[in-house]
C-alpha cells in the first residue's frame, strides 16, 4: 500500500539503536522503518536518495528538515552487518567474498550514476539481510559530486577504509568508494585490513589496484571492479615480473637460473638447427630423431612454462578457496614435470642409439 506523505510521516518510536537512530513503526501499516536524525547539510543528498531504488541499497522514503535538523525516514532491513558475521563465522571465501562485492559494486554503481559518493563502505555498513540480500546502509557521510570543488567540503571517514583524498587533498568521486571496497575485500578474506594482513591468493592484484594511492591507478569504477571479480581469467599477476629466478634477493638463484635459461637457449638452438638432418637422414634414423627432438621439445618449452607458469592456472582451480595449498601443489607438478621431461630426454637418447 503506498502512502502519501502525511500518512508516512504518522509513526511511533519503538526503541533506540544508536544515537539519533530509531525503530520505528507505521501507524497505518505497522510498517517498521529507520528514522534517522542528521545536520541539515545532509538534506541535498538524501532527497536526492530518495529518488534511488535499488535492490542493493537501503531505500530512503522520505526526508525533511525540521528546526535545522534533518530527518529521514528509511528501509528496515532485518539481518545482521558484514561485520557481525565475520565476527561470529570467521572470514570468507573467495567465492562468498567475491559474490557479496559484486552486490556491492551494484549497489554503488547506482549511486555513481546518480552523482552520489557513499565515502564509508566498510562491514559495519553493509548489511546481509535474513533472506541473503547485500544492501548498503548508512548515508551519514554520503554527498554529491559537485564538479566545481576541489575538496570535500568536510573531512570524515574511517580510518583504514577511506582513501587519502576524503581527508582533505582532493574532492572524493567515485574511486574514493572503489578504494573502500579493496579494504572490504580484504577483510572479507583474512578479517583484517590490507595494513594488517594482506590476503596472498588470486584476489590480491584486485584488492591491491583498489587501494592505489593514486585514485586514477584504480578502477574506474564499480562496473569495472565487478566485471573483473566476474572474469573467468583473472588477472592475479603484476603488469611487469622479473624472470623466474631472478625475484629473489639472494645469488644462488640467479646463479642457477642463467646455467638454466642458457642451457635452455643452447638446446632451443640445437634443435632448430638438427631438424634439418632429417632430411638427409635415412628413414629408420629418422624417425629416432624424430622422438629425440620431440623429446626435447617438449622439455625445453614446456617444462619452463610448467616450473614457473601457472599451468591453467591450476593452483586456483585445484584449490580456489586455499591458495597456499594451491602452490604446493603447483610446486610438486613442477618437480614431476623436471623428472617427466630427464625422464624423456633418456628415453629418446636409448631409443635413438638402438635404431
Amino acid at each position: 500500500m503506498k502512502l502519501n506523505q502525511s500518512q508516512l510521516w504518522d509513526y511511533s518510536v519503538l526503541s533506540a539503536i544508536h544515537r539519533n537512530i530509531d525503530l520505528v513503526r507505521n501507524n497505518k501499516t505497522g510498517q517498521l522503518m529507520i528514522r534517522r536524525l542528521s545536520s541539515g547539510e545532509s538534506y541535498p543528498v538524501l532527497r536526492a536518495l530518495c529518488g534511488i531504488s535499488h535492490h542493493n541499497l537501503m531505500k530512503v522514503y522520505d526526508v525533511k528538515t525540521q528546526d535545522g535538523i534533518c530527518v529521514s525516514l528509511c528501509e528496515f532491513i532485518n539481518g545482521n552487518t558484514l561485520a557481525y558475521e565475520i565476527e561470529n563465522n570467521g572470514p570468507y571465501s573467495i567465492s562468498e567474498s567475491k559474490r557479496t562485492l559484486c552486490r556491492v559494486c551494484d549497489g554503488l554503481s547506482a549511486l555513481h550514476k546518480n552523482g552520489i559518493v557513499h565515502r564509508d563502505i566498510k562491514p559495519e555498513n553493509i548489511m546481509i539481510s535474513q533472506s541473503g540480500e547485500v544492501k548498503i546502509i548508512d548515508y551519514s557521510i554520503t554527498r554529491l559530486i559537485k564538479p566545481e570543488k576541489t575538496k570535500d567540503t568536510s573531512v570524515l571517514g574511517t580510518e583504514g577504509y577511506a582513501p587519502p583524498e576524503q581527508f582533505g587533498f582532493a574532492q572524493t568521486n567515485g574511486r574514493a568508494d572503489i578504494y573502500s571496497c579493496g579494504v572490504l575485500l580484504n577483510f572479507m578474506l583474512t578479517g583484517k585490513l590490507p595494513d594488517e594482513a594482506m590476503h596472498q591468493g588470486p584476489l590480491k592484484t584486485v584488492i591491491e589496484k583498489c587501494v592505489e594511492i593514486d585514485e586514477r591507478k584504480r578502477f574506474s569504477s564499480a562496473g569495472e571492479l565487478k566485471s573483473t571479480l566476474q572474469g573467468k581469467k583473472l588477472n592475479t599477476r603484476r603488469t611487469f615480473q622479473p624472470l623466474p629466478g631472478f625475484r629473489s634477493d639472494r645469488i644462488f638463484p640467479k646463479i642457477l637460473s642463467s646455467v638454466f635459461i642458457t642451457l635452455w637457449c643452447l638446446m632451443l638452438f640445437v634443435f632448430i638447427n638438427g631438424f634439418g638432418l632429417l632430411f638427409k637422414s635415412t628413414p629408420s634414423q629418422r624417425v629416432g630423431q624424430i622422438i629425440l627432438w620431440s623429446d626435447f621439445l617438449i622439455f625445453w618449452t614446456a617444462l619452463p612454462y610448467m616450473l614457473f607458469g601457472d599451468m591453467f592456472r591450476l593452483s586456483e582451480r585445484i584449490n580456489p578457496d586455499n591458495p597456499r595449498n594451491g602452490k604446493y601443489i603447483l610446486r610438486l607438478l613442477g618437480i614431476l614435470s623436471i623428472v617427466f621431461g630427464i625422464a624423456l630426454v633418456i628415453f629418446g637418447v636409448y631409443f635413438a642409439r638402438q635404431l
